[in-house]
């Protein structure tokens, strides 16, 4: 069997009995926190424009938008749900949540799937997520190019496959028919970096949820497509990749006997792309060891990580997560970085503007086959101080009490405090829940906060 037959065989034959308790337990906590932080996004100006989109659509009714009572057709769920999902910039900095789930989710709701056929689609899909990108975009660790480096992005390319896997799952299809999903996908996905900063980003990840969703339904249909997708000549893979890029082994290596949600994805701290979180946390430390306010700095020098982070004149809150000289203004006058500062109003405010003034880029001077170097970040006072610090680890949230809090501190944006808890337990025993409607039902009702 090829790779695309035989992730597709993986996929159908394995069952939550199969899966380690680790991953299931690590599945239960990541879920909860991209449910938190698309709560969370559904009080922005994006939630109000998709959902004023599926109000003219006027479509079936058959499955929830996360924090509104809207109600729509699966697909159109899954692409408004995957679109919140990422539009805060806060979900693990994997983003194979952003997909996977609104993708299970919106089809498992009409289809009376239970929690455990959640968990099942949601750890196979990260599987085959982790497995792809780890193919497909091998030389990005290594500084040795790849398709992120010429601007595509993951989650709207292979995060529409691992959409296909998920959706494929809760629908029960056939090998066959899974690779067949997998072809299916191919013909929608896409997505570029160059739109990291706008709506458009987000709408990448919802992309891909729709088009896993589509595929799924297509394929059990007898639509056809490609089975071979990943592998053929002019296939997937040759597609995005240059001769050689693509890390074969990556793909199948240790298939059923590890699955990558035995070890939990890096929840974050920081709402903002994952670069920013080593400079944010070095100026912050910077701040209180030395006790120095925005008045005392001259200058902030730091890498901008422009791959990601490429808004550095950011005119709207949605730029904010991927705009260095916001991120860092923000966090030198504040002394934090947390989500009531991404407003419209901070973004213009003089004082953020006069901050962002002081933030000085400094390249990274990384060359190709080396490992990501620790940021540097160094701080020039006006009475002639200089302080750095060099930062090498992101600290992320690690213990299930972090990922509850986060959890509740984005959630309640939209739900009650009790409507929040009534969710978290839900997640809690996931494996246990009988119809995942119930999930739905807590973020979609008609007593939600400030709806759009």
């Amino acid at each position: 069997m090829g790779p695309t037959e035989t992730l597709a065989q993986f996929v159908v034959d394995t069952r939550l009995r199969d899966i380690p308790l680790k991953a299931v337990e690590i599945s239960k906590l990541v879920i909860l926190d991209v449910l938190g932080v698309t709560l969370a996004a559904s009080r922005q100006a994006i939630a109000r424009i998709l959902n004023e989109y599926l109000r003219e659509s006027a479509a079936a009714p058959k499955a929830g938008v996360i924090g509104s009572p809207l109600r729509t057709e699966p697909s159109l769920a899954a692409w408004a749900n995957g679109a919140l999902a990422f539009a805060l910039d806060f979900d693990d900095n994997i983003h194979g949540s952003t997909h996977t789930v609104p993708a299970a989710l919106a089809l498992g709701e009409g289809n009376g799937a239970s929690g455990a056929t959640l968990l099942e689609a949601y750890i196979l899909g990260r599987d085959i997520c982790f497995r792809l990108d780890a193919a497909l975009d091998a030389g990005r660790r290594k500084n040795q190019g790849g398709p992120t480096s010429r601007g595509w992005f993951a989650g709207g390319t292979t995060g529409s496959l691992a959409a296909a896997a998920a959706a494929g799952k809760v629908l029960g299809l056939n090998a066959k028919q899974m690779a067949t999903a997998c072809g299916i996908a191919v013909a929608g996905a896409g997505g570029v970096r160059r739109n990291f900063g706008t709506m458009a980003k987000a709408l990448q990840t919802g992309n891909a949820a729709r088009n896993g969703v589509s595929a799924a339904v297509l394929a059990q249909k007898g639509f056809t497509a490609d089975q071979t997708i990943l592998e053929a000549p002019m296939g997937f893979a040759s597609a995005l990749c240059l001769e050689g890029e693509c890390d074969w082994d990556a793909l199948t290596k240790d298939l059923g006997k590890f699955f990558y949600m035995e070890k939990l994805p890096p929840i974050k701290r920081f709402p903002t792309c994952t670069p920013a979180h080593r400079p944010i946390e070095g100026l912050l430390e910077l701040r209180q060891q030395h006790g120095f306010t925005v008045e005392d700095v001259e200058s902030v020098e730091s890498d901008f990580h422009q791959r990601s982070l490429a808004r550095t004149d950011p005119q709207e809150a949605i730029a904010g997560p991927n705009s260095m000289p916001f991120i860092l203004a923000i966090a030198l006058l504040d002394g934090k970085v947390t989500l009531e500062q991404f407003t419209d109003e901070n973004i213009h405010d003089p004082r953020v503007r006069a901050a962002m003034t002081k933030i000085r880029h400094r390249a990274n001077q990384r060359q190709p086959g080396q490992a990501e170097p620790p940021d540097r970040i160094t701080v020039t006072l006006k009475n002639g101080a200089v302080h750095s610090i060099e930062v090498a680890e992101r600290t992320t949230y690690t213990s299930s009490s972090d990922i509850h809090a986060k959890f509740f501190d984005c959630a309640t944006l939209a739900l009650s405090r009790g409507r929040a808890e009534q969710l978290a337990r839900l997640v809690d025993r996931l494996e246990n829940v009988v119809d995942v409607a119930a999930l739905m039902r807590c973020m979609n009702g008609n007593d939600l906060k400030n709806s759009t």
